[in-house]
């Protein structure tokens, strides 16, 4: 059994970097506000080691304290324990609240084994059966991640993108590149499969072209759709990853206005639908004929046959 001692402490008075693992750092506006109007209810966790108080479990709480100027704040103050129930009590306190996300765990393989004072080997272990979602041998790379751009890091836990991507990532693309995603996410959000694509093509163009990814993606039409004043969030992703997907395929953009045009001629008649495929992926075309009676049948078969110089130059363009 836990027995605490409660007191309120000033708020300089507590040390706050010993177990600083939580991201992001700042405090949601939901919870800043509930601690200005109400002040902080929970206690913070505090390891009490002669005359210095170490922060052991509430930072965001603590941080939204100092934005509301409070002077001081209620404390619990854990005594000294061994360092395997000290970590296992960390651990229980955040699992009370949420899972750690994947920058929380990265952050505690860096500097975790210091900070608990356990055997760097010993730590990793009881990491990987308390986190429960990592690999034990995805752990040593994961601080990688903690260099990638801020608002990618904090794209990637509103968008819950896995630790096993997140260090794809950082391994796989220069970090010009991530620079450049991190820039793009303040118009437009990506869930993990979209940034993992859009990663992809912009490399891939990059090293194509002999560009860097700056220059790729200032290059037209892609500026015109970030700043677009009107064009809703959701659309102008799409329109984004579509233009990206046309500079990674420069002829899709001929074939689609080929296409375009044909399809002008052969669809006049009202009841013929010319399908092409969704992707390059495919060279399969439908040409679809509604028709109520035989006698409609007959007049869009003279129809088609009346259109064969426009099938003539689809048939070379496939």
């Amino acid at each position: 059994m836990i027995s605490f001692q409660y007191l309120h402490l000033d708020i300089d008075t507590i040390d706050t970097h010993s177990f600083a693992f939580s991201y992001p750092y700042g405090p949601s506006r939901e919870l800043t506000e509930s601690i200005r109007r109400a002040g902080v209810l929970t206690p913070l966790l505090v390891l009490g080691e002669n005359d210095t108080y170490r922060l052991f479990d509430g930072h965001r709480r603590l941080q939204a304290a100092r934005e509301t100027s409070l002077p001081q704040v209620p404390v619990a103050i854990l005594a000294t324990k061994p360092p395997l129930e000290l970590f296992s009590l960390w651990i229980e306190s955040q699992r009370a609240h949420r899972l750690l996300n994947p920058f929380e765990i990265a952050a505690l393989v860096q500097d975790g084994p210091a900070v608990f004072r356990i055997p760097r080997e010993q730590f990793l272990s009881l990491l990987a059966k308390e986190t429960q979602r990592l690999s034990p041998s995805l752990l040593p790379s994961l601080p990688k991640i903690l260099s990638l751009p801020e608002r990618l890091k904090r794209e990637a836990v509103q968008r819950n993108y896995g630790a096993p991507f997140l260090v794809k990532i950082v391994k796989t693309f220069p970090s010009e590149l991530l620079a450049e995603i991190s820039q793009i996410l303040e118009t437009i959000s990506l869930s993990e499969n979209q940034m993992d694509q859009l990663l992809s093509w912009l490399d891939e163009i990059a090293k194509r072209d002999r560009l860097t990814p700056s220059k790729v993606v200032k290059r037209d039409p892609l500026p015109f759709i970030l700043k677009h004043p009107k064009m809703p969030t959701a659309k102008k992703r799409d329109a984004f990853l579509k233009a990206v997907l046309m500079r990674r395929f420069p002829q899709r953009a001929k074939f689609d206005t080929a296409i375009r045009e044909i399809r002008q001629k052969i669809e006049t008649t009202g009841n013929l639908r010319l399908l092409p495929p969704p992707e390059l992926a495919g060279d399969r075309f439908e040409l679809r004929v509604a028709f109520r009676d035989v006698n409609e049948l007959e007049t869009s078969l003279r129809r088609i046959a009346a259109f064969h110089k426009e099938i003539d130059s689809l048939t070379k363009l496939i």
